[in-house]
């Protein structure tokens, strides 16, 4: 295992200073954002293996996120026409990911309900990402993965400030909302 302090990381960065917030704060959005080829490869293929699209999986998370959605609701959610919206879903109930249930209310409103298998993409996504990087945790040092423990806690406690006074701001937006896009 390689040891390596947060100062020679930050250091040994090309155009990288230790000293100065901003700086920081790039060299951190660098770390946190930068997804390689092969990264961006691999998740794509995990995807493909459960024969899924990015539409798909926009469609299994708007289920999971809201629960069971009217046909036109989904459209709206997912900025298709009813048209698109229906070949989707079609497709995707072929494969066993969603079902239609006609709605207990109104017969006429079909609901689209995930069902057991699409539910469980999300929890092999999870399964796979969590291997991995357990990989690569093993290459931390003990101290290093207690300062990454630390930035990730910090991290956390910042995200629920900003997703406090996003929702203390507008009332009327919805979590999921306000949870991706934090106010600047």
């Amino acid at each position: 295992m390689q040891n390596i302090s947060t100062e020679q990381s930050i250091e040994s960065q090309p155009g990288a200073s230790p000293s100065g917030r901003s700086a920081l704060e790039r060299e951190l959005l660098e770390e946190m954002t930068g997804w390689s080829t092969r990264d961006r490869g691999g998740a794509f293929k995990t995807w493909h293996r459960h024969s899924l699209s990015l539409v798909h999986l926009n469609v299994l998370t708007a289920l999971e996120g809201e629960g069971p959605l009217s046909m036109k609701r989904l459209a709206e959610v997912m900025d298709v026409s009813d048209a698109s919206a229906t070949g989707i879903v079609d497709r995707m109930e072929k494969r066993g990911l969603v079902e239609r249930r006609h709605g207990t209310g109104d017969r006429r409103v079909v609901l689209v309900h995930l069902t057991d298998a699409g539910a469980q993409v999300f929890g092999d996504l999870v399964a796979l990402r969590r291997t991995m990087l357990s990989k690569v945790l093993g290459e931390l040092s003990e101290e290093e993965m207690t300062a990454l423990l630390v930035g990730m806690r910090a991290i956390q406690a910042a995200r629920s400030r900003l997703l406090a006074e996003a929702a203390a701001s507008s009332p009327n937006e919805s979590p999921a909302h306000a949870a991706s896009e934090p106010p600047t």
